[in-house]
């Protein structure tokens, strides 16, 4: 039977209430047990260590696609409509699709290439196409990021493999980089300890990592300065947080003036 056939008036009225009611069950039970091996599916993902969560997830889209793919096949044998029948309909119907569809193919493709060559991993913290977030999930069709401010953002997979991918999660340790400036009335070198010092004295830091101080330029009313320190990746925003703190109370301990911009004005008689 060919595609002609497959859309003959005569096919459709010899479709009966029975066939009708028939489907409907096909589809009741088709669902539950479509649940029931999800289900199992997932059982199985979730006590397989050796699987990366990006993997499991996408094995999880892919087999409710399949399974529901079954589900309609069986349906249509019910309704009397033949298997290659109804492929080579799928098949006319696809031309016109796979035209339309090239983006989600893509992504489709795209999603592959990230499972396989792993640029990230659900659990991560990345920053791609100007956002920043950690992955929760991949789909066949998108990579989820929730956003520190718990914003779900879902990303092609397309935009992700062809956009630079920054992974902070990819490296075990990461660099603290802290800003700061001082008054012109207090020694570089005496400022440069006082941070140094701040760093060594906040938890979190590594001490096998020595940190260093650099001045950075002088400006109209302050000298400027920069820190690097280095942390735990997963301690890293805590350790900045509580770094930027104990530099505000190591240059009171020290003495040493921690400015702001100001501009001063002389009257002259």
């Amino acid at each position: 039977m060919d595609y002609n056939q497959f859309i003959n008036s005569e096919i459709i009225g010899s479709i009966t209430l029975g066939d009708v009611l028939g489907v409907l069950i096909i589809i009741v039970i088709g669902y539950i047990l479509k649940h029931i091996i999800k289900r199992i599916v997932v059982r199985v993902l979730d006590k397989s260590p050796h699987i990366a969560p990006s993997v499991k997830s996408f094995i999880k889209s892919a087999v409710n696609i399949v399974l529901w793919t079954f589900i309609v096949i069986i349906a249509a044998e019910r309704l009397g409509i033949p298997v290659t029948s109804l492929v080579a309909a799928v098949s006319v119907v696809g031309v016109a699709l796979s035209l339309s569809l090239q983006n989600t193919l893509a992504n489709v493709f795209a999603g592959m290439t990230i499972l396989i060559t792993k640029p990230v991993e659900v659990g991560e913290y990345i920053e791609t196409d100007g956002i920043a977030g950690t992955v929760r999930k991949i789909t066949l069709f998108h990579t989820v990021l929730e956003t520190p401010g718990g914003a779900a953002v879902y990303l092609p997979n397309s935009s992700v493999t062809a956009a630079k991918v920054v992974n902070y999660s990819d490296m075990p340790v990461r660099r603290l980089e802290i800003e700061v400036t001082a008054s012109y009335d207090d020694e570089p070198e005496k400022v440069l300890d006082t941070l140094k010092m701040a760093a060594r004295t906040t938890e979190n830091v590594l001490e096998d990592r020595e940190p260093v101080a650099y001045v950075t330029g002088y400006g109209n009313s302050s000298i400027g300065y920069m820190l690097f320190a280095w942390c735990e990746n997963k301690n890293f925003l805590a350790t900045k947080y509580a770094l930027t703190e104990r530099i505000f109370y190591a240059f009171k301990e020290e003495g040493v003036t921690m400015t702001y911009d100001h501009l001063n004005v002389h009257l002259d008689k």
